[in-house]
Parts: structure tokens; sequence; C-alpha cells
């Protein structure tokens, strides 16, 4: 028999602790050792964490740069008006028989009603695209404003020596556990000076600073 809380061992047939007067147990609860489990939850965090900083590389919440779209959706754009105006030109062409084609007159009809279809959809894609290119562009020059404010704020009030001091950070910390903490801070100081940035966008840049800040640990 064992005591659950003082741990003294009795031989059978008594009942109560004497030294804590609590009931005694045929066998002892297994103890799990706190200590290491707070440690590794927190090794975990850290882990997930860092996925969730670097989700940039290939999440779906990576931030994708406004500027990268901008030229995607002229890309787009210039692709499929030239595609569309092409199609219908060569089309009109062929109908009033100035490029000459070997087809029977029906399928030249049909011909015509699919392909002018077709034609013009991707002229309608390309007229959509080119319209949104305004309002990206504006878009593009936002993003580089709050960039610009962005580090400006940063650097005024924080270097990489203050940033660690603000942590106070262990020499001895491993690499991973580093990033991990400046990292968040980064993020976590920029949201509270600029709550609207979307939470990608602040990833980011988060880690723009991270490697201005630290390029030693690249």
């Amino acid at each position: 028999m064992w005591c659950p809380k003082c741990k003294s061992e009795y031989r059978d047939g008594i009942t109560v602790c004497a030294v804590c007067g609590c009931p005694l147990v045929k066998t002892l609860p297994m103890e799990v050792d706190a200590s290491s489990a707070e440690e590794n939850v927190r090794l975990l965090n850290q882990v997930d964490g860092r996925e969730n900083l670097q989700a940039l590389s290939d999440g779906n919440n990576a931030y994708v740069e406004k500027s990268t779209k901008y030229e995607d959706m002229k890309s787009t754009a210039y692709s499929f008006l030239l595609v569309g105006v092409a199609g219908i030109l060569f089309l009109i062409l062929a109908l009033t028989g100035i490029i000459p084609l070997q087809f029977a007159a029906y399928m030249k009809g049909l011909m015509g009603i699919v392909m002018g279809i077709m034609f013009l959809i991707f002229f309608v894609i390309g007229i959509r695209s080119y319209m949104q290119l305004g309002e990206l562009q504006t878009q593009v020059v936002k993003e580089i404003d709050d960039i610009e404010s962005a580090k400006k704020w940063f650097r005024n009030n924080y270097s990489a020596k203050a940033v660690d001091l603000s942590l106070d950070l262990d020499t001895s910390e491993s690499l991973t556990n580093k990033y991990f903490q400046r990292s968040l801070f980064i993020k976590r100081m920029l949201h509270q000076q600029f709550p609207d940035f979307e939470d990608s966008f602040l990833d980011y840049i988060t880690e723009q600073f991270y490697e201005e800040l630290f390029p030693q640990d690249e």
C-alpha cells in the first residue's frame, strides 16, 4: 500500500497514512514530468510559429506583391486582346473571301460562329483585364508607401540590438528559437502600429525587416 501524498509504503492491512492521514492506495499514479511536457509544447509552438511566418514561400496565405499582380494582369490583358483582335480580324477576312478557305458554305458559317464566339470571349477578357490595371497600379503605389512607412517607423524605434534587449535573448539560444522570437516581436510591434495591415502582408514585411536587421543569420 502507498500514500499518494508523501509516497510512503505500508504493508497490507493498513489503510491510512500515519504521516499524512491520507487514505492509502494500492499503486501510485504515474507521474508526469511537467517541465518536460511544457518544454515540448513550447518547442512545438515554435515550429508551428516559424512555419506560419514562412507561409510566404508556399502557403495558401502567402502574400503576393502588388507589382507582381500588376505585371501578370498586364500580360493577361495584352495577350487576350491580341489573340481576340487578331482572331476576329482573321474571321472577317476569311468570311468575306479576302482570305480564301476551301470549305463548304455551311462549314464556313459554323466555323464563323464557333470561332467568333471564342475570339469574342478572348477580347472581352482582355478588355476586363486591361480595365483592372488602373486599380492595380494604385495598389502598387500604396504598397510601396506602406512598406516605406513601416520601415521608417521601425527603424526609428528599433535596432537589432533593441529587439534582442526587448526579448532578453540568451546568446546560447538556438538560431531557430532566436528567429522565432525576433520575428514574432517584429510582427507584433508592426501590427500594433499598423492594425489595418493584413496578416499576410505583415508576414511579408516582417521577413524583409528580419533579413535587414539580422543578415548574419541568413
